[in-house]
């Protein structure tokens, strides 16, 4: 029978600094923010608005990637062939890029995934998700494992359910605020969650949150 967990956070902290995060899977989405990041803020903007540094340079403004209406009619295959740079004439802007001839499938399908959080979730990602790994991963997958799901080295040893934060139907349901709030004050009951408020700051808080959104994007 599992024990029943009883510690302090300074425990967490020491046990997590042992575990391996090194074959984390992690989500398309956040791989494809990562693209992002590289390529593509510099036209589109950080926020995917359009807005980038080199948009007021550019013939044509670049596409506003959180436009909902504009780009829920247009397909996966349909935006793959546009990122890749092989879409039908007339699909494309000329200042577009073909990215297709510098970055791999894989990379174009992350991206792809990205560009559909940008414009279908209601819950922005307002912090620096790369941050946001970094910390989940020195003090996170303990408990909720290197992929998230919930599965940490720790319940193999303790009876508790670490929330799975891959779980779309039930991440969705929940504001980043409501996030926030169980991150910094922890929960009670089977899921026992610790309070993060005095170890993290606001900022650190806000970049896991953002982190934990795209592990839960699909």
């Amino acid at each position: 029978m599992k024990q029943k967990v009883v510690w302090k956070i300074p425990a967490i902290l020491a046990i997590s600094l042992l575990s391996s995060n090194a074959f984390a899977d992690h989500s398309k989405s956040f791989d494809g923010y990562r693209i992002f990041r590289t390529n593509c803020f510099v036209c589109h903007g950080l926020d995917g608005t359009g807005n980038g540094p080199l948009a007021s340079k550019l013939e044509t403004k670049p596409a506003d990637l959180t436009n909902n209406d504009r780009l829920k009619k247009k397909s996966d295959r349909e935006l793959f062939k546009i990122i890749e740079g092989k879409a039908p004439h007339g699909q494309i802007s000329n200042d577009m890029p073909q990215w297709g001839l510098a970055i791999s499938q894989t990379q174009i399908r992350s991206l792809l995934a990205y560009v559909r959080y940008l414009h279908s979730s209601k819950h922005p990602v307002s912090g620096d998700p790369q941050m946001g790994k970094q910390i989940y991963d020195n003090n996170c997958t303990i408990c909720h494992g290197p992929d998230g799901k919930g599965k940490g080295t720790i319940t193999k040893i303790y009876d508790m359910e670490p929330a799975d934060h891959t779980d779309a139907s039930n991440m969705n349901r929940m504001s980043n605020e409501k996030i926030r709030s169980i991150i910094s004050e922890g929960t009670k009951g089977a899921k026992l969650m610790p309070g993060w408020k005095d170890i993290l700051t606001e900022k650190e808080t806000e970049d896991v949150i953002s982190y934990i959104r795209l592990l839960s994007a699909h």
